[in-house]
């Protein structure tokens, strides 16, 4: 292989501090799946207990029917103090199926966005994601 250019050379055992820095680097990225894992899940719970304490009592039984039929929050927030708060739930529903099943009444209406929304307590339970047919 001479005639191709390329040197060739021993290379020599790996050290004991390269093989401990091997060993580090590995131990970390299982130590970091675990951290993302529980911190996921204590959002998960943070997401859950802010929904149930926020929503106001007009949604609060909507809230409830979606939670029993295994959906679950996704999101929660408010993007300016002067807008309602926003409660996204996961996988989607169909805020026209549930406010009839309940017979919920005003202050509660389906918007023209397709979200169920208080208009006394500023309050929306949005779809999130994509609904099925």
């Amino acid at each position: 292989m001479r005639g191709l250019g390329v040197a060739y050379r021993m290379r020599a055992m790996p050290s004991t501090s390269d093989i401990l820095q091997i060993v580090l680097v590995v131990a970390a990225m299982v130590c970091l799946g675990f951290v993302v894992r529980g911190r996921r899940r204590s959002h998960a719970r943070f997401l859950q207990e802010f929904a149930d304490t926020e929503i106001c009592e007009h949604l609060r039984p909507a809230l409830v029917l979606l939670e029993s039929r295994g959906h679950r929050v996704a999101r929660v927030g408010q993007k300016n103090p002067e807008l309602p708060l926003e409660i996204h739930i996961a996988p989607a529903f169909w805020p026209k199926a549930v406010y009839e099943e309940l017979k919920l009444a005003a202050p509660v209406y389906v918007s023209e966005r397709n979200v169920l929304y208080c208009r006394d307590d500023e309050c929306e339970l949005h779809p999130a994601g994509p609904q099925s047919s």
